[in-house]
């Protein structure tokens, strides 16, 4: 589904400062897999996400979403396949807006943009409903502004409105980095159930060893700009946290 082929990514080639991100790695991630990346600062994880987003190119070589060449592909035009959240539960919400007309924008993400929002009673039960499922009580506040909640009922529902519309790939940068472990673990099970039941393709950057353990069906290490580890389902639910703390000493 996923395929980077001979990618390398350079930070300020030719100066002083050059740094190479990624080194002609080939990575292959398929339909409907939950795949945590994990690494030490540096290490590359981030720019994967970066150039699978659109935000940063390649320095070489070339990415594809089911067979569709997108290396040069501006970032807005990849909103048919992909989505994110962001480490910040602030990103990716309108904070003057209501939970209600967050949710009208989110599903209009991959669609033509027209110039109003148009909000009816059929899709405030659509989203009652699905904001119900955080069991958060949110779903009794479509109409408080976005910007009046927390960080972690703000990040959950930036989660649910991610595959709001048709998507195929949720990319989430340490998506729990800032919250307490209270709405971490609602955020991971709701990223959990959104992959075992809707199939969509999760790639997770996180340094949380605990998350690394017990989500996703497989599990890369990187370091230096390259996958030094890649662990299909078996081999991942064998892993205790003295293995992850071992990698990283």
């Amino acid at each position: 589904m996923i395929q980077f082929k001979h990618i390398s990514k350079i930070y300020n080639k030719g100066k002083e400062d050059e740094v190479a991100a990624l080194s002609n790695l080939n990575l292959n991630i398929n339909k409907g897999e939950f795949v945590v990346i994990i690494g030490t600062n540096g290490s590359g994880k981030s720019t994967l996400l970066n150039l699978l987003l659109g935000t940063i190119s390649p320095t070489e070589g070339a990415i594809s979403i089911n067979n569709h060449d997108i290396t040069s592909l501006p970032s807005f035009k990849r909103s048919q396949w992909i989505s994110m959240v962001f480490q910040n539960p602030a990103h990716g919400t309108a904070p003057d807006l209501s939970i209600l007309e967050n949710f009208r924008l989110a599903s209009l993400r991959a669609g033509k943009k027209g110039l109003q929002i148009g909000i009816n009673n059929s899709f405030r039960k659509t989203v009652e409903e699905k904001v119900s499922s955080l069991g958060m009580g949110l779903e009794k506040k479509l109409d408080q502004p976005m910007g009046s909640l927390s960080g972690g009922q703000r990040q959950a529902l930036t989660l649910l409105m991610g595959v709001m519309d048709k998507t195929d790939i949720l990319l989430m940068d340490e998506p729990t980095a800032a919250l307490d472990p209270k709405s971490s673990q609602v955020v991971m099970q709701l990223a959990n159930k959104i992959n075992k039941d809707l199939g969509i393709t999760i790639v997770l950057v996180t340094h949380s060893m605990k998350d690394a353990l017990h989500f996703g069906n497989r599990l890369l290490m990187f370091h230096g700009g390259q996958v030094i580890r890649d662990l299909n389902q078996t081999d991942k639910s064998a892993l205790q946290l003295g293995h992850l703390q071992e990698w990283f000493s």
